[in-house]
Order: C-alpha cells, then sequence, then structure tokens
C-alpha cells in the first residue's frame, strides 16, 4: 500500500492481513518509494492512494507512463474521487491500472475487489466498463465508415505517408501532379477527420 496516511495504512493493512489469511503478506510503502514500487515484480498488487488526483497528477506522480506489465505487477487505486472524470478513469484503463476503488467504496467491496484482482480479474464499475464498450464500438464504426469512402488511391497515399513519403515521391510513384497529391491529401483528411500529415500517418498506424 502505497499512501501518505498512515494511520490509514496500518488500519488497511491490518484488515487485509486478517481477510487474506496469510496467502499474501502485506506492506506499508512511503510515497517516496514510487520508482521502487514500479521496478519490483516480486508484488501480487500495489494499492495506491489516489486521494486528490487529477488527470495530470495521476500521471506525473503514479509515473503512469512506464507502468509495469499488469500480469507482473498488478495496481489498482483506492480513494478515488467518486466523481471522477470519464477521462480520469479512461486513462487508468490504459495504463494497465487493475482496478479503481471510490471513497465511498464499501468495505466489503473493497476486499471482494482487492481478492479479484489477486485472481486475475479487472475490477472496475459497471458504468466505466460499459462507456467504454459503448465508446470502442462507435470508434470502430466510425473507422469503417471512414475506411469505407476511401478510394484505393486515396488509401495507397495514407500508406505512403505513413512510411514517410513526400508529395514528390507521391506524385511519382502514382503517376500524378504534385497539385493532385495536394487535393488528394485534403480530400483524405476530410473523410477520417485529421488536420495534418502528422495525425493521418497516426491514423494509419491504428486503423489500417
Amino acid at each position: 500500500m502505497a499512501s501518505h496516511n498512515l494511520f490509514q495504512n496500518k488500519l488497511l493493512q491490518a484488515m487485509f492481513a486478517s481477510e487474506l489469511g496469510g496467502a499474501h503478506q502485506v506492506d506499508m510503502v512511503a510515497i517516496q518509494d514510487r520508482e521502487d514500487i514500479v521496478e519490483r515484480p516480486s508484488w501480487d498488487l500495489v494499492l495506491w492512494d489516489g486521494y486528490g488526483l487529477n488527470l495530470e497528477e495521476m500521471n506525473v506522480k503514479l509515473r503512469l507512463g512506464d507502468a509495469p506489465d499488469p500480469i507482473e505487477q498488478a495496481m489498482a487505486l483506492f480513494n478515488v474521487d467518486p466523481d471522477a472524470s470519464a477521462a480520469f478513469e479512461r486513462q487508468v484503463i490504459e495504463r494497465c491500472i487493475r482496478g479503481i476503488f471510490y471513497l465511498n467504496e464499501p468495505l466489503d467491496r473493497f476486499i471482494k475487489g482487492v481478492k479479484a484482482i489477486l485472481q486475475g480479474e479487472l475490477w472496475f464499475s459497471r458504468k466505466i466498463t460499459s462507456k467504454i464498450l459503448v465508446d470502442i464500438h462507435y470508434r470502430r464504426s466510425s473507422v469503417a465508415v471512414a475506411e469505407a469512402m476511401l478510394t484505393a488511391r486515396e488509401k495507397k497515399i495514407l500508406i505512403a505517408i505513413s512510411s514517410g513519403a513526400s508529395n514528390s515521391d507521391i506524385a511519382e510513384e502514382c503517376f500524378i501532379s504534385p497539385n493532385t497529391v495536394k487535393t488528394h491529401l485534403y480530400n483524405i483528411y476530410k473523410k477520417i477527420g485529421v488536420k495534418n500529415r502528422m495525425e493521418a500517418a497516426l491514423w494509419v498506424v491504428r486503423y489500417l
């Protein structure tokens, strides 16, 4: 458990030591030892105090960009604001955090969730998972529509962009003028909803 609140930690340590029946050792870790936490794969689960964290603080303080593989080192947030934004919750999931426990979480549900994560499960509210599934479905539908709107030549140009080809390179490869390439790029950007060459290249990597 990683938190500034040592009194809370001691209570949680005693509670989990009792509930887990000796199957797992429960330790407390000072918040300044954060780097040590993410680099030690020997723990079955790290519970991180998310009290007062916003999206920016979460990425900075928890070093989520360097989050360990959840298979090797499961991590979960607790004391999270129940009114946390959907963007915050989505980032938690995308950064391989295995669960979220809120400030108003009943103790029995907290214990149940921890046990579930220790068994290799994820622990998120139905509200979060339902929203993400809907968003994924919508995104896939939008991508499918955009891809269907692209002509064979536009797809070829998109792939060339992703490989770093210049307008002159594309013009030479497709036997068209540079101005025609620019026209194709304008139409492509509009169809797939991007603003520039870099975003178009990223779109190709993700969806084609």
